[in-house]
């Protein structure tokens, strides 16, 4: 299982992926846009089973989520 951690801002959304062991196998900004978005889910699709951490900033990250949701991706959302 790969975890793939979001870090959401108002231009770009950083992503970085994380082996079981914690290593960092992965990484990759995109605009935020729907494009980038698009984007991000293809580059996650390598790893077969993924599971999307997103850092809670509703008003930066709420298009991210819906992407996600309807890429059909797996995700995880982690509420502090």
């Amino acid at each position: 299982m790969v975890l793939l951690g979001t870090d959401a801002h108002k231009r770009s959304h950083t992503a970085v992926a994380i082996d079981q062991g914690g290593a960092e196998i992965g990484s990759v900004t995109v605009a935020a846009t729907p494009e980038g978005n698009m984007r991000l889910v293809k580059w996650a699709a390598r790893w077969e089973q993924r599971r999307w951490a997103i850092e809670d900033c509703r008003a930066l990250s709420r298009r991210l989520e819906a992407d996600l949701c309807l890429a059909n991706t797996l995700r995880t959302r982690r509420c502090r």
